[in-house]
């Protein structure tokens, strides 16, 4: 690996220093190396560094296991982007506090540029994780690379609906690359690595602590031209990354829900505030003027709707709604037995009107824009 990046590495992995005082430094000093051998009288007289970073910066440099680094790096085949390099994403480029370094799983590509992120709670409902696939899938279909944070819930079903689509996605980590957090995404994980690019700006093996997820959302509004919340609680760490994108001059979007779920009072909140109401893709687009240049215009298809259903199937479907439904009640009130509704479902699975969730649940799904 070259010198320089081994440079870049080292200042990246110095604790306690921080993207915002790494950049400080760089337009003082011009490079890493340059950082790194400076004596502890020039540190400390750089605007916003002081005596105390100055004396870590000292302290740990020279302690630090850059060939360990290096050498988890080429095990795990991870790519190195530093700030100085021409495909260092532009949208991140222009925040205020970008990190120096991304370690990256995949390939970040320029029209990468076009992307939106979708963040939301990890606890999320039906409802939620329904929207958060419909939008990420539609975006995805029109060929805007959807950025989240691999996290547990609207997260994952985020980075889902636009693989779903053969769409592109990039997930931004909490800790090092070489972690999967959380662990029961590893084939997701794997997936994105593949297919689009997974992120990081944590050196190898930083475990996934709490303290991480501030600055990693950052990144993901970083990357994007605007930011949608789907389903967050009124503390929920989605509202940091909105605040990220306030910070940044990106869009913030947020997706209503129900008034007695208490994972909708932040999203009601941002709405209150001033983000705006999405109930479609469109209503995103419609925002950004940069997107209604590039993206390319829906292509005419049949939509799931205009699909006809059978006088049996059609019955069915007038029973359901897009909260899920038991089997044994649907066969109930439809008064068609089991191993009929059965039947029946399946064909309107097929005919995407509807999704069977855990349970033998049933319910409807929300019309493509």
């Amino acid at each position: 690996m070259a010198e320089e990046i081994e440079h870049w590495l080292a200042l990246n992995m110095l604790p306690g220093i921080g993207a915002s005082r790494c950049q400080k430094l760089l337009r003082h000093f011009g490079s890493p190396q340059a950082i790194l051998e400076a004596d502890l009288n020039e540190l400390q007289h750089v605007s916003g560094i002081g005596e105390y970073t100055a004396k870590q910066i000292v302290k740990f440099r020279d302690k630090l296991d850059i060939e360990k680094e290096i050498s988890k790096i080429e095990k795990q085949k991870v790519s190195i982007v530093t700030f100085s390099d021409d495909n260092y994403p532009s949208n991140l480029k222009s925040i205020f506090d970008p990190p120096i370094v991304l370690y990256v799983k995949g390939k970040l590509l320029p029209e990468d540029r076009i992307a939106i992120a979708m963040v939301g709670t990890r606890r999320p409902t039906t409802y939620g994780k329904m929207v958060a696939e419909m939008l990420s899938k539609e975006l995805g279909k029109k060929e805007i690379t959807v950025v989240s944070g691999l996290a547990r819930g609207i997260d994952t079903c985020a980075h889902k609906g636009s693989l779903s689509c053969g769409g592109r996605t990039v997930a931004v980590l909490g800790c090092g690359i070489d972690i999967c957090y959380p662990p029961e995404n590893r084939a997701l994980f794997d997936e994105i690595g593949e297919r689009g690019a997974v992120v990081s700006e944590f050196s190898m093996g930083t475990r996934p602590e709490k303290t991480n997820f501030p600055v990693r959302n950052r990144v993901i509004s970083g990357l994007s031209l605007g930011v949608v919340i789907v389903e967050a609680g009124s503390r929920s760490g989605a509202l940091i990354t909105a605040e990220c994108a306030l910070e940044q001059g990106r869009e913030v979007f947020a997706v209503p829900g129900n008034i007695f779920n208490l994972e909708t009072k932040g999203t009601h909140s941002l709405i209150k505030q001033g983000a705006k109401l999405v109930e479609k893709c469109d209503d995103i687009i419609e925002e950004i003027s940069c997107l209604r240049e590039v993206v390319p215009a829906s292509p005419a298809i049949m939509s799931a709707a205009e699909v006809k259903l059978s006088q049996e199937e059609e019955k069915v479907y007038n029973l359901l709604s897009f909260e899920p439904i038991h089997i044994d009640f649907i066969s109930k009130e439809s008064g068609l037995p089991i191993n009929r509704i059965s039947t029946v479902l399946m064909n309107l699975e097929m005919k995407g009107r509807i999704k069977e969730v855990a349970g033998k649940m049933f319910l409807r799904v929300p019309e493509a824009q």
